[in-house]
């Protein structure tokens, strides 16, 4: 058994799966891809890539990233890795991701969490880049105003994700964000200073992609300020201006205000 169980949720988006694959080939001797087809159509076909250690979990109709990735865990648990990793579909590993993050979590046991920097890929395959806070001290900090993960890029400890369960179905587009906050309970966490995942945008401009967009924002605003008031912290000041921050913007929204 490989000492890492890569997690892909997938729903559609069929035509990254083949780049996503080839950016792991470097590091295959460590990873075994549990990828679960959250009903796509048609269902994702694997058979194109017999060479690479894939176990496909099925879900007859799509169920949401949450209910995708504890079908995964599920999986995962049940079968003794080590190590918990995640990307997803359309998304890929960059600088030999895995064995970096690999040999810090052996090199520091008392660290559970480990992540990245990210490059954020546009349609047309140009970049910018996204930095997050390094050590425990500042991550804790910096949840209190926003998620100090990008989620494609972390890998943890199975036990430590044994500890605190599944993800929660109650989040909606804010899964990760509260599955840290729990993981921080349990654990310390990291982030290493490099560009180790590719996390790719939106493909398209359509009216449909822009309104799927301010969708999907209202509500990651909404699920993030429940968050933010679940795990409050008050010695932190900066948890009081982000919970006023996030008030102020969906009474905005619901005066009409779309995202652009």
């Amino acid at each position: 058994m490989k000492p890492i169980a890569l997690l892909i949720p997938a729903y559609n988006r069929h035509a990254f799966l083949e780049r996503t694959l080839l950016s792991l080939k470097p590091e295959l001797e460590l990873l075994d891809i549990i990828l679960v087809d959250d009903g796509s159509v048609p269902a994702i076909d694997i058979a194109p890539f017999a060479d690479y250690p894939i176990t496909l979990i099925c879900l007859a109709s799509n169920q949401g990233i949450a209910r995708a990735l504890n079908k995964g865990l599920e999986h995962i648990f049940s079968s003794g890795y080590e190590f918990i990793a995640r990307l997803d579909l359309d998304d890929i590993a960059l600088n030999q991701r895995f064995t970096k993050q690999l040999a810090y979590l052996r090199a520091h046991p008392d660290i559970g969490l480990v992540g990245s920097w990210c490059r954020d890929i546009r349609s047309d395959d140009s970049y910018t880049e996204r930095t997050f806070p390094e050590s425990d001290q500042q991550i804790r900090k910096h949840m209190h105003v926003r998620n100090a993960f990008v989620h494609p890029g972390i890998m943890l400890r199975t036990q430590v994700a044994k500890q605190v369960g599944f993800y929660s179905e109650h989040y909606p587009n804010a899964e990760d964000y509260e599955y840290f906050f729990r993981l921080l309970r349990v654990c310390k966490a990291h982030n290493l200073p490099e560009f180790l995942v590719g996390y790719r945008w939106g493909d398209a401009e359509s009216i449909g992609v822009k309104n799927a967009r301010s969708q999907t924002f209202s509500s990651q605003t909404f699920s993030g300020l429940r968050i933010k008031l679940r795990y409050f912290n008050i010695a932190e000041p900066q948890a009081y201006r982000r919970v006023i921050r996030s008030v102020t913007y969906l009474i905005w929204l619901m005066l009409g205000n779309k995202v652009q």
